[in-house]
């Protein structure tokens, strides 16, 4: 009987799993071995995938795969753990358990052992060596909030208190976080270092190593933050970046991060991360979970068994987190205690590694109930159903629009006043010349004309964070596969697609989470084609001008365009282009859980500072010589007006006007597309200033927005605008997308991609203006 023949609602186990030898391997790691039970969920709304329950993880499989899998209705004898494994678990009496790095036991060790990490108490804080910063930053919150705003004893003593955690006594202890996909690994590295990398609730979040420091006992900590993975067996490009990394570097501690609620399938990667034989310290995450759903866990005995340290936390609050890295730099320097057994359990048998686990689980580990919570089944039960599941997808990305554009719409207003009222005051405080120019046009307008949709671009990374958080990411690659496929794509590479709405670098980056090549070179060469948010104030200014009471609908039809050309140019590419084999499809479904409103805000402010940097150099700087090729030379007409075709900017504009001729553009327009090649934000920036302040005498036109500034000057229509906005989006978003994709692919394919989408943009908008001119 095979897993294919398996029907929804049905349960069966394991026999063996035949096929690719190198898939196969990949679904022995996450539970599929002999015994285990498998229990089939549900369809995709198109019937593929399948979801199925084993080992308390919720995976899904194309059905094509699962006709390799064989499985039996009735239980069959599980793969048992071998005689050489069964007694070792560390006992008390193991010289190893009282041993430090100098491999001397302790009656015979010269080293300080009695010399606790709770000794950092007791060190004498001298007033006089403190910083006024170091004291403001040992007051804690409770202090800053506290009305009396006094100076009392209880507040000198929480200072001194975290003074004592926060004064660097000279020593550093370089860990490495390592762990499952969703196990809130990157949660926790954010929480304890204050770091913001992006979190979210699904494979491929964290694409590289990230260090964050803080100091904790009087210790410097440096803390990397690997990719997650589910094993060492270098299937995906993350996997083997933590093998060569945990190989090729050295650390005083691995940290290993733990799903609490899985731990059968967590603690095989606990077991491989052992070989390398560094102290080990193991975090059991979303414990607060564990206990609501009344699990239990015996840390303590845990640790015995497996010669090292398991600490219950909840990394979403903090909790637990002091007492870990109490552990973990206790364990420095220590050898470890699991030295012996790592080195004779098998880690390349997975069925008696995990024999081997769930002796060692035996007695310590209880499980109310397997599989998926209720809350999570019944929300699948609407978002996955074959009717409603692409209704709801479609109306979650048409909502997100709406609320970029019809929200952010009324910031944008006000920051348009403010930079308005800014002019004013220039205008009317100033003399005429080429300095009052300067500030009104390379400043206010260049720059203060793109901050005006910091709101949009807020506003959207907020909704994206959102769906990161909750889980809904997944489940949108899981029913989106099969059309996925149709294309050469992969459904994991649905992720990439939406996070390219937010920015294409990121979007680039996260194809490491795909695991077959040609599924990852295909997304990559497609990925600049999803709309980046920088292309909105191009959408916003134009849809706005030329589609005023249909800004929506205009902008949102951008993007499908952008999404089906996508699609398309991947099926050409994986059929002639790419010619690799596929790999299997599998994917992991995580549990919905509550996003935490503080960490998408966080990341949200930290896109949003990101912007507002590239503002402040990036843009500023382009701006500035933007305005000087587009001032001078400089000569006036009768009424003294600039003429703009006689500058620098107006000879090239007028140089390559012709190029772009089918689509309508003027020769303005066309400056506004090459300065775009740098990064898009510039786009707007030209256009604002070479039609910024043309009259002098008017006031009213020179503090007016940009899309005031086209529809008086008559220079575009309708058709035009829209074909300006179809190769905006075609073309490549910025030189910074094109580096990724050099590094991620190589820089042959990132040359092609230049070529492709400018020959690409320049056909689709010369074809749609002509179309469009005839009606």
């Amino acid at each position: 009987m095979k897993l294919s023949d398996l029907k929804i609602g049905e349960s069966a186990y394991i026999l063996q799993v035949n096929g690719d030898e190198a898939f196969a391997r990949r679904l022995s790691e996450i539970g599929f071995i002999r015994g285990e039970k498998i229990f089939n969920h549900m369809k995709a709304p198109l019937l593929d995938p399948v979801e199925y329950e084993i080992m308390g993880t919720t995976v899904t499989l194309r059905r094509s795969e699962t006709k390799f899998i064989e499985i039996s209705s009735t239980p069959v004898d599980k793969i048992s753990c071998p005689s050489s494994l069964s007694s070792l678990n560390i006992n008390e009496n193991d010289p190893l358990r009282n041993t430090c790095n100098c491999h001397k036991e302790n009656e015979n060790c010269k080293c300080n052992h009695e010399q606790d990490i709770t000794d950092s108490d007791q060190k004498v804080i001298n007033v006089e060596d403190i910083t006024e910063e170091e004291a403001d930053n040992a007051i804690p919150n409770i202090c800053k909030f506290c009305p009396d705003q006094k100076d009392c004893e209880k507040r000198k003593g929480y200072v001194f208190s975290n003074l004592r955690f926060r004064k660097w006594n000279g020593q550093t202890v370089k860990v490495a976080l390592v762990g499952n996909p969703n196990c809130g690994k990157t949660t926790l590295f954010n929480h304890i270092s204050g770091g913001h990398e992006k979190e979210g609730n699904y494979c491929g979040v964290t694409v590289d190593s990230k260090e964050g420091k803080f100091i904790h006992n009087g210790y410097k900590v440096k803390l990397i933050d690997l990719p997650g993975t589910y094993s060492l067996a270098s299937y995906s490009p993350e996997e083997k970046y933590v093998e060569d990394y945990l190989k090729n570097n050295t650390v005083d501690v691995i940290l290993n991060v733990l799903d609490a609620n899985n731990l059968e399938r967590n603690l095989y990667l606990t077991l491989q991360c052992q070989k390398a034989n560094v102290p080990m310290v193991g975090a059991l995450n979303l414990y607060d979970e564990l206990e609501k759903r009344g699990d239990s866990i015996d840390c303590d005995e845990l640790g015995k068994r497996l010669g090292m340290k398991f600490m219950p936390t909840t990394s979403l609050y903090g909790k637990g987190l002091k007492q870990l890295f109490d552990e973990v730099i206790a364990a420095k320097g220590t050898t470890p205690k699991f030295s012996k057994n790592a080195a004779l359990v098998d880690t390349s048998n997975t069925g008696e590694s995990y024999a081997y686990i769930n002796q060692v689980l035996e007695g310590i580990y209880t499980k109310s109930k397997d599989g998926k919570s209720k809350i999570s089944s019944w929300i699948d039960a609407f978002v996955t159903n074959r009717w409603l599941g692409f209704i709801i997808f479609c109306a979650l990305m048409y909502g997100i629009f709406m609320l970029t554009f019809k929200v952010g719409d009324y910031f944008m207003g006000w920051i348009e006043d403010l930079f308005a009222w800014i002019g004013e005051k220039i205008t009317d405080s100033m003399a005429d010349g080429w300095f009052k120019d300067f500030l009104n046009d390379a400043i206010i307008g260049g720059v203060g004309g793109v901050v005006v949709f910091l709101p949009n671009i807020l506003i959207l990374f907020f909704c994206i964070s959102l769906l990161e958080e909750t889980g809904y990411m997944a489940r949108a690659a899981f029913i989106l596969d099969r059309i996925m496929r149709l294309f050469g794509l992969h459904g994991k590479s649905f992720i990439p697609m939406i996070c390219g709405f937010g920015c294409t670098v990121p979007s680039i980056m996260s194809t490491r989470g795909i695991e077959n090549r040609k599924n990852r070179l295909v997304t990559i060469l497609v990925a600049s084609l999803f709309s980046c948010s920088a292309r909105l104030p191009v959408y916003d200014v134009l849809a706005n001008t030329f589609f005023p009471d249909h800004v929506t609908p205009i902008i949102f039809s951008i993007y499908v365009v952008g999404v089906v050309m996508a699609l398309i140019l991947a099926k050409i590419f994986s059929l002639f282009l790419v010619k690799e084999p596929e790999m299997n499809y599998l994917m992991e479904l995580p549990e919905y859980r509550l996003p935490s409103i503080l960490n998408i805000l966080k990341h949200t402010w930290e896109r949003g500072k990101l912007y507002l940097k590239k503002m402040g150099t990036v843009i500023l700087a382009a701006s500035v010589i933007i305005w000087i090729l587009s001032y001078f030379p400089h000569h006036e007409d009768e009424e003294g007006n600039l003429i703009t075709k006689e500058t620098c900017m107006g000879e090239i504009g007028q140089f390559i006007e012709p190029i772009f001729k089918p689509q309508g553009f003027n020769w303005q327009m066309d400056v506004g597309l090459l300065t775009g090649l740098g990064a898009k934000e510039l786009v707007v920036s030209t256009l604002n200033i070479i039609y910024g302040g043309s009259d002098e005498d008017e006031e009213e036109e020179q503090t007016a927005n940009l899309s005031e500034k086209l529809k008086n000057s008559g220079d575009l229509n309708a058709r035009g605008a829209y074909a300006y906005m179809l190769f905006s989006l075609l073309y490549f978003p910025c030189i910074a997308a094109i580096i990724a994709i050099g590094q991620e692919a190589g820089w042959k394919w990132a040359g092609f991609v230049v070529l492709y989408t400018l020959v690409l943009a320049w056909v689709v908008s010369a074809i749609f203006y002509g179309i469009a001119s005839i009606f």
